[in-house]
């Protein structure tokens, strides 16, 4: 870097001697108006300022643009980053389950559903039962129906005594039903009860929800009212295969295996749905073997 030639620097200022005290507020305009910084009607200190101005290295503006712009692509430019968005709590399934099944916690702990367990252990007598404040079988089928859907958001717990109240109520107030066309104001709970229970790692868990789902399916005019609904109760029971070769195997465990059921549950979902039943279960499991046609 070249050396710079001030001339500031050679000129000294003449020594002032004061003989009286300097009024600054009347002596302000000698101060801007003074001559001691010129030499020549020349600005000795503008000069040195622009003279260092000149020999700066010279910065060229970065212009701020949107991201995603055309203009983010033209030199001297900043994307301006996007503002921080929190992440949202997206609704699952999982966790609709688990909102269903603190529900019915509350509603058992809160006495809504009119039942209570008795232990009696007596002889004679279960060592569980379920004993209901009015008896299903004299209930309106308003009423019936309104228990349902509470019911059906336990159909997914593990943990007793709520496994044991949700699956025997259901089992009851199927039983008391009367006029089965009424459970179609249900249905959505329903079905959201049984995909729950089948997507369970427990296997007593997906036998009673098959058994109940044949429960349903078997009513007069439920089965065509089923069918929009295989989309949410089929995918959960593609992970058994159906296969020929499971028969074969050897069982030591007591009762109808899981293939079984649930082959049964499907014969029953295809001989009642209707015309469309069919085609929209092969669609879902290709695999299935129809029972009508064998």
């Amino acid at each position: 870097m070249a050396k710079i030639h001030r001339e500031c620097r050679e000129k000294s200022l003449p020594a002032i001697r004061l003989t009286k005290p300097i009024d600054y507020f009347s002596d302000i305009s000698d101060w801007t108006t003074s001559k001691r910084y010129y030499v020549k009607n020349r600005d000795i200190v503008k000069e040195n300022i622009r003279t260092i101005k000149s020999s700066l290295p010279r910065i060229t503006p970065v212009r701020k643009v949107p991201p995603f712009s055309w203009q983010s692509t033209q030199q001297n430019t900043s994307v301006v980053p996007l503002p921080m968005i929190a992440p949202s709590r997206s609704r699952s399934v999982d966790s609709n389950v688990s909102d269903d099944c603190s529900q019915f916690r509350a509603l058992f702990s809160r006495g809504d559903l009119h039942v209570r367990i008795v232990h009696s252990g007596g002889p004679g007598e279960k060592p569980r039962e379920l004993r209901w404040a009015k008896d299903p079988s004299q209930m309106k089928n308003e009423t019936i129906c309104n228990l349902l859907a509470k019911f059906s958001t336990g159909m997914s717990l593990l943990d007793h005594p709520f496994r044991f109240v949700a699956e025997t109520g259901i089992t009851d107030l199927l039983i008391a039903l009367k006029n089965h066309h009424t459970i179609v104001t249900v249905l959505p709970q329903l079905v959201r009860g049984v995909r729950a229970g089948l997507y369970s790692f427990d296997v007593e868990k997906k036998k009673f929800c098959l058994k109940t789902l044949s429960r349903i399916t078997s009513m007069q005019g439920i089965g065509p009212q089923l069918v929009p609904f295989y989309r949410q109760l089929l995918p959960p029971l593609r992970t058994v295969r159906q296969s020929r070769s499971r028969s074969d195997r050897v069982h030591y465990d007591k009762g109808r295996q899981i293939e079984e059921i649930i082959t049964s549950t499907l014969n029953d979902l295809e001989r009642t749905g209707g015309p469309n039943a069919l085609i929209n279960i092969k669609y879902l499991i290709p695999h299935y073997e129809s029972c009508q046609y064998l």
